[in-house]
């Protein structure tokens, strides 16, 4: 039987660039949080719309990993599943969803396996398309030389090498609230290359495992991103603190620039860091000089609406006083009007966006330069 693989697809970014962190992770609680809970539910009601040919909207109010969907949800759902329907190009094409795929010929390790959402195997074409679901909004994640779905990529030509003399494969990434479908394709005899790199770096975990962490960690943006040891990894905390004390009072802008990289991964240092923290003071560990205490209480809310409704309406409260009453806004609109093209056509009219804010970005990002708009009105005469 297939096992949750410690060299996980998923976490291939890891493990390829950190032997260490498998070892030093892997006696962590793997805590899970409403993100992961959300994401699992999108990827469960888009399994189930696939596989029983209906909308997402059906399961709207059905809850699944602790997550009601929504109506949000099942749009971006329905967006994943019309993009995997439009890789079959033709009527002899195969849809599989939910994939075990076993990676133990490529990592070595006994019964591991990961999960593929969805594979199209293409006859005509001699190519597979290998889909994969990202359902967060923070990080955008590009297929092009993606970890995981090359290794999925080599596990699903394990297990349909036979039937076709397969020419390429098409790895795709739909995140739709990020982005949108990113893809990429190479030819089956370049993934050989790829296959070498994650075997060798199987082995260096192997090695770590047997020797202990310390010695293997290589901490880095990409490794460091997820990795759930991050708050106690000694090579990462040397890293950070090597770096915060190599900032100089006056950066140059060569010294920013240089420094700019970092940054990410000294936050998550420090976010990680506070995360073990409460993790430890929780489990009753002592944390000298540091205690828990009650956070930032939520908004104030009616235990039963219904029944205060009905108590403003006996104190004889005007409507104006006892309900807030504000125009839909486009958004809900375009939900309302969604069947009602000419009506929605009629209200774009009327829409205005303001601009997204300068956000700094490596030259990589697929993003256009931001060129700032000045209008007239910031400028004064000048009088002599």
């Amino acid at each position: 039987m297939a096992k949750h693989a410690l060299m996980s697809p998923s976490g291939a970014e890891r493990w390829v660039n950190c032997a260490g962190s498998v070892p030093l992770s892997a006696e962590l609680p793997d805590e899970s949080s409403k993100y992961a809970e959300e994401g699992s539910c999108a990827h469960e009601v888009a399994a189930l719309s696939l596989i029983q040919h209906t909308p997402a909207a059906t399961f709207i109010g059905r809850s699944f990993h602790n997550t009601e969907v929504a109506e949000e949800m099942a749009e971006h759902v329905d967006f994943y599943v019309q993009s995997v329907r439009d890789y079959i190009t033709d009527p002899t094409d195969d849809l599989h969803i939910e994939v075990a795929v076993p990676i133990t010929p490529i990592t070595g390790e006994p019964d591991a396996a990961g999960t593929a959402d969805a594979v199209v195997l293409s006859y005509v074409n001699q190519e597979i398309t290998i889909i994969d679901l990202k359902y967060g909004r923070g990080v955008r994640v590009q297929a092009e030389q993606n970890l995981q779905l090359i290794l999925y990529a080599l596990a699903v030509l394990g297990m349909y090498g036979v039937i076709v003399e397969w020419k390429s494969v098409r790895l795709v990434i739909v995140q739709p609230r990020a982005g949108g479908v990113s893809e990429w394709v190479i030819a089956v005899e370049a993934l050989e290359t790829y296959a070498k790199t994650l075997r060798l770096a199987a082995d260096r975990v192997r090695q770590a495992q047997s020797d202990g962490p310390v010695g293997h960690l290589n901490p880095g943006p990409k490794q460091c991103m997820w990795c759930r040891a991050k708050g106690t990894c000694p090579a990462l905390t040397a890293q950070v603190l090597e770096d915060v004390a190599a900032i100089p009072v006056a950066t140059s802008t060569t010294e920013i620039a240089h420094l700019l990289p970092r940054l990410d991964m000294i936050e998550d240092w420090c976010k990680a860091l506070r995360g073990e923290a409460e993790r430890r003071l929780l489990a009753g560990i002592p944390v000298p000089g540091y205690k828990l205490v009650e956070g930032k209480r939520g908004n104030r809310a009616w235990d039963d609406p219904k029944q205060i409704e009905a108590v403003l309406k006996r104190m004889r409260l005007k409507t104006a006083q006892m309900y807030t009453l504000k125009v839909i806004s486009p958004t809900t609109a375009e939900k309302v009007l969604k069947n009602q093209p000419k009506r929605w056509t009629k209200l774009q009219a009327h829409i205005t966006q303001s601009a997204g804010p300068a956000t700094v970005a490596p030259v990589s990002d697929p993003r256009p330069i931001f060129v700032p708009v000045v209008s007239s009105a910031e400028f004064q005469p000048i009088t002599t």
